[in-house]
């Protein structure tokens, strides 16, 4: 692991809620892309399935 990913992981595991909210709650799409990037190239297995559901009930509401 090099330094630049493990930086990477600590971020997002510090700040895993704050991403969430983001890629929910954002107006900017290119601000939610980056939280949603973050989370699928740093985060664990548990946070991308919250994000898929998230998703997929977003769908359902369209």
């Amino acid at each position: 692991m090099t330094a630049k990913s493990a930086d990477g992981d600590q971020f997002v595991q510090e700040n895993k809620d704050t991403l969430v909210r983001i890629i929910k709650h954002g107006d900017d799409e290119f601000v939610r892309a980056l939280a949603l990037r973050a989370l699928i190239r740093y985060g664990d297995e548990p946070a991308l399935h919250d994000v898929q559901n998230e998703i997929e009930r977003a769908k359902e509401e369209v």
